[in-house]
């Protein structure tokens, strides 16, 4: 059953309004356009709250089991260990004057392994180790170290280490962003910033509505503000019941309190 209270934002929402008597009249025009410009956007800001809300409760559900996490640490940690020798190993090659250079291969290894951290970065807590690798990534996919990778036949190693990274990443659940290369949304900045937008040209074409000498119009506009007005005071009621305290006073123990000099 509807109630006098919800009869705003039905009314609004089928583009006409009770007034007065409550009789239904039209939306004058200047206020019917922004307002069904906010409906579109509140609609469509809604429609991606829910459906991020519905990737993100996947995610949650699909969430790996600790023995998974283990094994996808082990298997990360093994990878590295293998690229690092693997690199280690064409570094110490000498110049014999083909190209790749041996010393690209020791700029690779300088990158990824420098002292004195080397290869300890993957025994650190799982997202301090997350963040040391995709550094690490990321320089293996420059094209200057995909030169040393091709040219000393390392492409296998990489392989097998950024399926290892995947794996990792996906079993402590750093990589959300999987969302957005499956078309998922993640960022809601531009529909919020849409709907705001919309809200605060409708709230100005309302308020400039009203006019004394027009009957019926500062009318019109306390009733289409009405859920706006109750909405703010909402938002602003838990401030008012929470006022800022002062620091209560320490007392002061009396001349010759026990424990006193």
């Amino acid at each position: 059953m509807q109630t006098r209270r919800d009869a705003p934002a039905e009314a609004l929402r089928n583009g006409a309004i009770r007034c007065g008597s409550w009789q239904r009249v039209a939306l004058p025009p200047h206020i019917d356009r922004p307002w069904r410009r906010f409906d579109a956007a509140a609609t469509e800001l809604q429609g991606f709250r829910g459906v991020r809300a519905s990737a993100q409760a996947d995610q949650r559900h699909s969430a790996t089991s600790e023995a998974e996490r283990g094994a996808a640490n082990t298997d990360s940690d093994d990878r590295w260990r293998a690229f690092e020798k693997w690199n280690a190993g064409v570094a110490g090659l000498s110049d014999d004057g083909e190209k790749p250079s041996p010393s690209e291969a020791r700029w690779l290894y300088a990158q990824l392994f420098p002292a004195p951290e080397g290869l300890r970065f993957i025994t650190r807590r799982p997202r301090v180790q997350w963040a040391a690798m995709v550094q690490r990534m990321k320089t293996l996919e420059e094209k200057r170290a995909q030169a040393v990778i091709a040219g000393f036949g390392g492409t296998r190693h990489v392989r097998q280490l950024v399926a290892a990274h995947a794996r990792f990443g996906e079993a402590y659940g750093f990589t959300a962003v999987v969302i957005a290369n499956d078309g998922g949304p993640t960022d809601g900045r531009p529909q919020w910033s849409a709907a705001r937008d919309a809200l605060r040209s409708l709230i100005q074409k309302i308020e400039g509505h009203a006019d004394p000498d027009i009957p019926g119009s500062e009318a019109l506009a306390a009733f289409l503000l009405a859920p706006y007005v109750a909405m703010v005071d909402d938002l602003a009621r838990p401030r008012r019941r929470a006022p800022a305290r002062k620091p209560e006073a320490v007392p002061v123990p009396p001349p010759g309190a026990v424990g006193m000099p």
